[in-house]
Protein backbone atom coordinates (compact mmCIF):
# COMPACT_ATOMS: atom_id res chain seq x y z
CA UNK A 1 0.00 0.00 0.00
CA UNK A 2 1.19 3.36 -0.71
CA UNK A 3 1.51 5.94 1.43
CA UNK A 4 0.66 9.64 1.19
CA UNK A 5 2.93 12.34 2.13
CA UNK A 6 1.97 16.32 1.63
CA UNK A 7 3.54 18.67 -0.60
CA UNK A 8 2.47 22.01 0.80
CA UNK A 9 6.00 23.82 0.24
CA UNK A 10 5.09 23.71 -3.58
CA UNK A 11 2.37 26.32 -3.01
CA UNK A 12 4.54 29.35 -3.21
CA UNK A 13 6.20 28.66 -6.32
CA UNK A 14 3.19 27.17 -8.04
CA UNK A 15 1.28 30.59 -7.76
CA UNK A 16 3.97 32.76 -8.50
CA UNK A 17 4.57 30.16 -11.82
CA UNK A 18 0.09 31.16 -12.20
CA UNK A 19 0.88 34.61 -11.31
CA UNK A 20 3.71 35.32 -13.88
CA UNK A 21 2.30 32.98 -16.52
CA UNK A 22 5.40 31.32 -16.91
CA UNK A 23 4.31 27.48 -16.45
CA UNK A 24 7.42 25.44 -15.94
CA UNK A 25 8.93 24.97 -12.07
CA UNK A 26 12.53 24.00 -11.80
CA UNK A 27 14.58 23.54 -8.53
CA UNK A 28 17.39 21.16 -6.91
CA UNK A 29 17.25 20.23 -3.37
CA UNK A 30 20.04 18.38 -1.77
CA UNK A 31 19.82 16.60 1.52
CA UNK A 32 22.77 14.77 2.55
CA UNK A 33 24.51 13.30 0.12
CA UNK A 34 21.30 13.71 -2.31
CA UNK A 35 20.48 15.45 -5.25
CA UNK A 36 17.10 16.19 -5.50
CA UNK A 37 16.19 17.84 -9.65
CA UNK A 38 12.34 19.12 -8.81
CA UNK A 39 10.12 20.15 -11.93
CA UNK A 40 6.81 20.76 -13.27
CA UNK A 41 5.28 21.57 -16.43
CA UNK A 42 2.16 22.73 -17.07
CA UNK A 43 0.51 24.45 -19.94
CA UNK A 44 -3.22 25.46 -20.51
CA UNK A 45 -3.44 24.11 -23.38
CA UNK A 46 -1.82 20.70 -22.61
CA UNK A 47 -3.39 18.28 -19.94
CA UNK A 48 -0.30 15.40 -20.76
CA UNK A 49 1.37 17.04 -17.82
CA UNK A 50 -0.81 18.60 -15.88
CA UNK A 51 -0.41 17.38 -11.73
CA UNK A 52 2.63 15.92 -12.65
CA UNK A 53 5.79 15.97 -10.86
CA UNK A 54 9.40 14.91 -12.19
CA UNK A 55 11.68 14.09 -9.13
CA UNK A 56 15.19 13.12 -10.69
CA UNK A 57 17.95 11.89 -8.78
CA UNK A 58 21.22 12.78 -9.92
CA UNK A 59 23.36 10.07 -7.88
CA UNK A 60 21.47 6.88 -8.96
CA UNK A 61 19.73 8.56 -12.48
CA UNK A 62 16.49 7.98 -11.72
CA UNK A 63 13.06 9.75 -12.84
CA UNK A 64 10.18 9.51 -10.78
CA UNK A 65 7.39 10.44 -12.31
CA UNK A 66 4.25 11.36 -9.17
CA UNK A 67 0.60 12.94 -9.15
CA UNK A 68 -0.05 15.47 -7.48
CA UNK A 69 -3.86 15.59 -5.55
CA UNK A 70 -5.94 18.24 -4.54
CA UNK A 71 -6.75 21.95 -5.29
CA UNK A 72 -3.10 23.12 -5.78
CA UNK A 73 -4.19 27.14 -5.74
CA UNK A 74 -5.41 26.38 -2.29
CA UNK A 75 -2.26 24.70 -1.28
CA UNK A 76 -2.76 21.06 -1.60
CA UNK A 77 -0.02 19.32 -3.06
CA UNK A 78 -0.90 15.54 -2.06
CA UNK A 79 1.14 12.06 -3.76
CA UNK A 80 1.51 8.68 -2.35
CA UNK A 81 4.17 6.71 -2.68
CA UNK A 82 5.16 3.26 -2.58
CA UNK A 83 7.71 0.91 -0.88
CA UNK A 84 9.97 0.11 -3.60
CA UNK A 85 10.08 4.44 -4.63
CA UNK A 86 10.93 5.09 -0.75
CA UNK A 87 13.67 2.99 -1.43
CA UNK A 88 15.26 5.12 -4.08
CA UNK A 89 15.06 7.59 -2.01
CA UNK A 90 17.31 5.93 0.25
CA UNK A 91 19.74 4.46 -2.62
CA UNK A 92 19.89 8.39 -3.48
CA UNK A 93 21.24 9.37 -0.51
CA UNK A 94 23.91 6.87 -0.91
CA UNK A 95 22.72 4.81 2.40
CA UNK A 96 23.70 0.98 2.48
CA UNK A 97 21.21 -1.68 2.84
CA UNK A 98 21.65 -3.04 6.64
CA UNK A 99 20.35 -1.56 10.12
CA UNK A 100 20.77 2.41 8.91
CA UNK A 101 19.13 2.04 5.53
CA UNK A 102 16.01 -0.11 7.13
CA UNK A 103 15.75 2.37 10.50
CA UNK A 104 16.21 5.47 8.45
CA UNK A 105 13.10 7.65 9.82
CA UNK A 106 11.49 8.86 5.51
CA UNK A 107 8.77 10.89 7.07
CA UNK A 108 11.51 13.14 8.93
CA UNK A 109 13.12 13.03 5.54
CA UNK A 110 10.33 13.81 3.60
CA UNK A 111 8.93 16.63 5.82
CA UNK A 112 12.57 17.93 5.95
CA UNK A 113 12.23 18.36 1.98
CA UNK A 114 9.04 19.72 1.89
CA UNK A 115 9.94 22.20 4.14
CA UNK A 116 13.30 22.90 2.07
CA UNK A 117 11.44 23.94 -1.09
CA UNK A 118 11.97 27.57 -1.75
CA UNK A 119 8.85 30.29 -2.05
CA UNK A 120 10.27 32.38 -4.87
CA UNK A 121 12.63 31.52 -8.13
CA UNK A 122 13.50 33.65 -11.08
CA UNK A 123 12.38 32.50 -14.38
CA UNK A 124 16.72 32.98 -14.61
CA UNK A 125 16.87 30.46 -12.06
CA UNK A 126 14.71 28.13 -13.71
CA UNK A 127 16.41 28.62 -17.01
CA UNK A 128 20.22 28.03 -15.92
CA UNK A 129 19.17 24.63 -13.70
CA UNK A 130 17.22 23.10 -16.48
CA UNK A 131 20.30 23.84 -19.16
CA UNK A 132 22.77 22.80 -17.11
CA UNK A 133 20.98 19.29 -16.13
CA UNK A 134 18.79 18.99 -19.48
CA UNK A 135 20.81 16.31 -20.93
CA UNK A 136 21.07 13.94 -17.84
CA UNK A 137 16.69 14.32 -17.28
CA UNK A 138 15.76 14.96 -20.80
CA UNK A 139 15.86 11.00 -21.70
CA UNK A 140 14.10 10.39 -19.02
CA UNK A 141 10.94 13.01 -19.51
CA UNK A 142 7.90 12.88 -21.87
CA UNK A 143 8.47 14.18 -25.19
CA UNK A 144 5.35 16.42 -24.20
CA UNK A 145 7.60 18.88 -22.09
CA UNK A 146 8.81 20.29 -25.36
CA UNK A 147 7.22 20.92 -28.56
CA UNK A 148 8.84 19.22 -32.06
CA UNK A 149 12.10 18.47 -29.63
CA UNK A 150 14.10 17.27 -33.11
CA UNK A 151 13.54 20.94 -33.88
CA UNK A 152 16.45 22.71 -32.18
CA UNK A 153 17.19 26.46 -34.38
CA UNK A 154 15.89 29.14 -33.90
CA UNK A 155 14.51 31.15 -37.27
CA UNK A 156 12.53 33.66 -35.65
CA UNK A 157 8.87 34.99 -34.25
CA UNK A 158 5.94 34.32 -35.71
CA UNK A 159 2.22 36.24 -35.17
CA UNK A 160 -0.22 34.50 -34.12
CA UNK A 161 -4.10 34.10 -34.89
CA UNK A 162 -6.59 36.61 -33.02
CA UNK A 163 -7.57 34.09 -29.95
CA UNK A 164 -4.52 31.96 -30.00
CA UNK A 165 -1.72 31.91 -27.19
CA UNK A 166 1.84 30.73 -27.81
CA UNK A 167 2.30 27.24 -26.53
CA UNK A 168 4.10 26.93 -23.56
CA UNK A 169 6.06 24.10 -25.04
CA UNK A 170 7.20 25.80 -27.39
CA UNK A 171 8.29 28.77 -25.46
CA UNK A 172 10.08 25.83 -23.24
CA UNK A 173 12.79 25.19 -26.07
CA UNK A 174 13.96 28.90 -25.54
CA UNK A 175 15.41 27.61 -22.16
CA UNK A 176 17.20 25.28 -23.74
CA UNK A 177 18.57 26.03 -27.39
CA UNK A 178 17.96 29.32 -27.95
CA UNK A 179 21.66 31.15 -28.42
CA UNK A 180 21.18 33.97 -25.42
CA UNK A 181 21.46 34.44 -22.01
CA UNK A 182 18.95 33.87 -19.32
CA UNK A 183 17.74 37.65 -18.62
CA UNK A 184 17.41 37.81 -22.60
CA UNK A 185 15.57 35.12 -22.74
CA UNK A 186 13.36 35.98 -19.71
CA UNK A 187 12.57 39.42 -21.48
CA UNK A 188 12.01 37.48 -24.91
CA UNK A 189 9.47 35.11 -23.34
CA UNK A 190 7.43 37.92 -21.44
CA UNK A 191 7.62 40.31 -24.84
CA UNK A 192 6.05 37.01 -26.97
CA UNK A 193 3.61 36.36 -24.72
CA UNK A 194 2.29 40.35 -24.32
CA UNK A 195 2.23 40.55 -27.75
CA UNK A 196 0.42 37.38 -28.79
CA UNK A 197 3.02 35.65 -30.95
CA UNK A 198 5.32 32.42 -30.95
CA UNK A 199 8.48 31.16 -31.74
CA UNK A 200 9.44 29.12 -34.74
CA UNK A 201 12.20 26.25 -35.30
CA UNK A 202 14.09 24.21 -37.84
CA UNK A 203 16.20 21.00 -37.84
CA UNK A 204 18.08 21.91 -41.08
CA UNK A 205 20.25 24.59 -40.75
CA UNK A 206 20.45 24.50 -44.49
CA UNK A 207 17.75 26.47 -44.94
CA UNK A 208 18.50 29.80 -43.33
CA UNK A 209 20.46 32.65 -44.21
CA UNK A 210 21.23 33.42 -40.89
CA UNK A 211 20.98 31.48 -36.80
CA UNK A 212 18.96 33.89 -34.99
CA UNK A 213 20.07 34.94 -31.71
CA UNK A 214 17.36 35.63 -28.58
CA UNK A 215 18.98 39.46 -29.13
CA UNK A 216 17.76 39.43 -32.41
CA UNK A 217 14.38 38.95 -31.59
CA UNK A 218 14.00 41.21 -28.57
Amino acid sequence: MADKYEMTGLKGVFEEAIKRDEPTIVFELNNGLGKFLFMMFFDSQDDTTKDKLFIFMRNTQRMVKLKLYGNHLKGQFSLYLEEYVKGWFKEELLIENGNVFNQFDFDNFFNGLNDSIPISIPLQAKIVKIRDLWDEVAPNLPREIVDEDEKTILIGDRALPEGQKPREKTLRKLYLYADGNADDITTLVNNLKRLNRTVAWTKNISNLDKVKKVTDLI
